[in-house]
């Protein structure tokens, strides 16, 4: 699970970027921008589940 966490945080950073990189060019594409913005925030959601099965699975664990 933490793999597949660390894949997200990855796939997150990656569309950040290039929602910067296209809000920076002179004619910024707004249909790609909220496409990409769709994508982060599904994804971001998909961390949130991610780290609420990380934290469950370490707070069910053994001391």
């Amino acid at each position: 699970m933490i793999a597949r966490l660390k894949a997200l945080r990855s796939r997150h950073s990656i569309i950040e970027s290039r929602i910067q990189r296209e809000e920076m060019r002179p004619s910024p594409d707004s249909l790609r921008i909220m496409s990409m913005k769709k994508i982060r925030l599904q994804l971001r959601e998909e961390i949130q589940k991610a780290e609420a099965m990380v934290l469950q699975s370490v707070e069910r664990s053994p001391a």
